[in-house]
């Protein structure tokens, strides 16, 4: 359930990051980040949990730095049942219709800038001589994926936000793009919710035991 959704958001969230190393391994996605604390995250659904803890279990990276992104409808059991896999957190894969999602300006006396190439762009909102709110949106064919939203703490409850993804959404849209994804923390789900994105699934956020 949801394996499609789930592959479409792993390929466009690991094109945001430059993460293009990725295969398939027994039903498993393993992404080679090779940052020092993240070395490998395993993407999967929960028919292939243990395949992906077995790989993280058994892998060559220090301890902590293998990651895990499982589709489950229950989170916290399914992590009590990957012991000694750590449970960090629960983020939830959203989707949406780009062109139905809900417009917001950038507020004043914010300004934005734009960057974009033919499979990413890239949005900054600027305002009091400072870097207030960002994101990104990776394009596939078809599709694209939001990531790395975020506001400065000094500027939130401003919606500035929502006006990054408003640029990014009509940017995308100008494109003839359709369908997007992301992966809400608990703090963003609210955000993209009141937009008109909806929830699929929770994604289980897991690592191998810190020593």
């Amino acid at each position: 359930m949801h394996d499609e959704a789930l592959t479409r958001w792993q390929r466009g969230w690991s094109a945001a990051r430059g993460w293009n190393d990725a295969q398939r391994v027994d039903d498993v996605t393993v992404v080679r980040v090779g940052d020092p604390h993240h070395r490998v995250e395993y993407v999967a659904t929960e028919q292939n949990a243990r395949a992906a803890a077995h790989l993280a279990l058994t892998d060559c990276n220090p301890p902590g730095t293998s990651w895990l992104k499982i589709a489950t409808a229950d989170p916290e059991q399914l992590a009590a049942g990957l012991r000694p896999l750590d449970y960090v957190r629960t983020e939830w894969l959203m989707t949406i219709s780009l062109p139905e999602q809900a417009l917001h300006p950038v507020p004043a006396p914010y300004a934005v800038e734009v960057t974009d190439d033919p499979s990413l762009i890239d949005v900054q909102l600027y305002g009091y001589g400072e870097l207030a709110a960002a994101g990104r949106m990776s394009i596939l064919h078809t599709g694209a994926v939001a990531d790395m939203i975020h506001t400065d703490t000094a500027h939130r409850r401003r919606g500035l936000a929502r006006a990054v993804m408003s640029t990014l959404a009509t940017r995308a849209v100008a494109r003839h793009t359709t369908t997007a994804h992301l992966s809400a923390s608990a703090e963003g789900r609210p955000l993209y919710t009141s937009l008109g994105w909806t929830t699929l699934t929770p994604l289980l956020v897991a690592r191998t035991a810190s020593l």
